[in-house]
């Protein structure tokens, strides 16, 4: 992960939308703390829907999607998202271990059980987040697998969960002389700033853990390629008709106007002459093989160019380039080739379609270097 990303999803929870439900949260919580025992409710309500946002930025930026999520109506709804209560107890349960352990066999080993799950939980989030099921997050083979093909990515996870954490002690402990609601919107900030960067660490290291995300570079460009394709169909399809309706000055003014409003006249007649060599009738696929033969010869795309004459020569037999330079530039690539027939073939009538053309001496003596062989 570069720089640039990395800034990018720890500044993303001080955007607005996040910001705005940080706001308000810190407010209802502190309502709810105020209340005592009556503000229970309001505060499993509350402390549900922010942890259910969490998951939802983590999810949001492992997809790529743009900028942040904004919290509908149907995710306030405190009963309907079961993973902060799987994982708030997956995180009671290491900590249950750990006071275990500390009682039986010393703090040492307290101390560890802390250490392991504080290390292994961002894995264990980051399984659900792309497989959708919490029971194979939990797997130790599977966390290790992650935590290996997350690479170098999870050390910055681990580094920024240590300093959030550590952050978030001392604003608790330590910061007693700051306003309640300012501590309580900072604690949440932080907790949203490690799940953006966990879903961006998921999002740029997709190839190593095989996931595909719904938006990235790659994706963008098979919608794009999709989308050309498909134009490129219904444009096939249309000069198709006016050819069959016999009407081929149409069809061919269609293709030229084509290639000479799009970015590049090569590229569309490179894509354009596998679909009209394809039919019955090779008049088109010669109008176009013409102009291709050009366009190649003139990007030095020599071996391109012979390649495509002996195609159409294959296709049809009274296949012949339009120029007499044409003929001679590819009867001599076909040469350097090796290829000699090719060579013959077309210089074989040069004399009878350009009689008075001014490379005959050229061609005479390729002519006579054919012969030779």
């Amino acid at each position: 992960m570069n720089g640039a990303a990395l800034l990018r999803y720890l500044t993303l929870p001080f955007t607005v939308a996040p910001l705005l439900l940080v706001a308000i949260f810190a407010v209802l919580l502190q309502l709810a703390l105020h209340a005592g025992l009556l503000g229970l409710p309001l505060l499993y309500i509350v402390g549900s829907c922010f942890l259910k946002y969490a998951f939802l930025l983590l999810e949001h930026t492992a997809q790529g999607r743009p900028g942040a999520p904004v919290l509908s109506m149907e995710d306030v709804n405190p009963f309907g998202e079961t993973r902060p209560f799987l994982f708030g107890l997956l995180i009671a349960t290491f900590y249950g271990v750990g006071r275990v352990l500390g009682s039986v066999l010393g703090e040492g080993w307290a101390t560890a059980a802390y250490v392991l799950g504080m290390t292994v939980l961002p894995a264990v989030i980051a399984i659900e987040a792309v497989t959708g099921s919490f029971v194979e997050a939990l797997q130790p083979r599977g966390v290790a697998a992650m935590v290996r093909r997350l690479g170098p990515g999870y050390l910055v996870i681990m580094a920024i969960a240590a300093t959030c954490g550590w952050l978030a002690q001392w604003i608790a402990i330590d910061a007693a002389h700051l306003a309640l609601l300012l501590r309580i919107a900072l604690v949440m900030l932080l907790w949203l700033v490690l799940f953006s960067t966990l879903g961006g660490v998921i999002h740029e290291r997709r190839f190593e853990i095989g996931f595909e995300p719904e938006r990235s570079p790659e994706a963008t460009k098979r919608k794009q390629a999709a989308a050309l394709q498909r134009e490129r169909d219904r444009f096939v399809d249309q000069v198709f008709a006016e050819y069959r309706a016999g009407s081929s000055i149409n069809a061919w003014a269609s293709i030229q106007q084509r290639a000479g409003q799009g970015p590049c006249a090569l590229a569309e007649y490179e894509w354009l002459y596998p679909r009209v060599a394809a039919w019955a009738n090779p008049t088109l696929a010669n109008r176009v093989a013409h102009e291709l033969l050009a366009l190649l010869l003139a990007s030095q795309r020599n071996g391109e160019a012979v390649k495509l004459v002996k195609d159409r020569l294959q296709a049809d037999s009274r296949f012949e380039p339009a120029t007499g330079e044409q003929t001679l530039r590819v009867a001599q690539l076909a040469r350097d080739a090796g290829d000699w027939p090719l060579a013959r073939a077309l210089i074989a009538d040069f004399e009878q379609r350009f009689a008075d053309h001014p490379v005959r001496g050229s061609v005479a003596l390729l002519a006579e270097q054919l012969h030779k062989r």
